[in-house]
């Protein structure tokens, strides 16, 4: 009975600590997202527009450039935007929306704390991260992130203070193979 206390403190000790030593390391997650960060790739994403109750799949593909993140949307419609804080053009949400685009795309953590408090979970290899505002402006749009991922991000889930969802699956793809009329960079 003496050993009850050690024996149960040595299994909860065996139960809990792979979970702890699983969770990865900001630093080593964001240096692995920014190695393999794509300058290309393809999207699904699945729009839940909750005052009409009604999905809105559509699908495309993006390019990193200089003057920002080029969201190239080929079905059902097309459609181009460049995600920048510097683009007048975009609306409020998307400008607010930019460069937490272009943070989980590069692997930027530290740009993200600026404006998220980040609790990741899983493994280096299969990671999960739940991003929930701290800057009112993002908290005015949006309730959280969910973001996971391998090598690079691969799911994005954002939950948006007015009950819209998007889900987003990422797929990288060689700049050269996407058809937007606009050459590689």
């Amino acid at each position: 009975m003496r050993h009850l206390p050690w024996t149960m403190c040595t299994a909860l000790s065996l139960i809990a600590s792979p979970v702890v030593w699983a969770i990865p390391d900001d630093d080593k997650l964001a240096e692995r997202l920014a190695t393999h960060a794509p300058s290309c790739g393809r999207f699904e994403q699945s729009r839940w527009l909750a005052d009409l109750e009604t999905q809105l799949d559509s699908r495309g593909h993006f390019r990193q450039r200089e003057d920002g993140l080029v969201w190239q949307t080929t079905a059902p419609v097309q459609d181009r935007v460049v995600l920048s804080e510097d683009n007048d053009d975009l609306p409020l949400g998307f400008q607010v929306i930019a460069p937490v685009f272009s943070g989980l795309l590069s692997g930027d953590w530290q740009a993200l704390e600026r404006h998220f408090t980040i609790e990741l979970s899983g493994e280096l290899k299969d990671w999960r991260a739940r991003l929930v505002p701290k800057d009112v402006a993002v908290g005015e749009r949006l309730t959280q992130l969910l973001v996971s991922g391998h090598q690079q991000v691969e799911q994005v889930e954002l939950e948006f203070a007015d009950g819209d969802r998007l889900n987003l699956t990422l797929t990288p793809a060689a700049c050269e193979n996407l058809d937007d009329g606009d050459p590689a960079p």
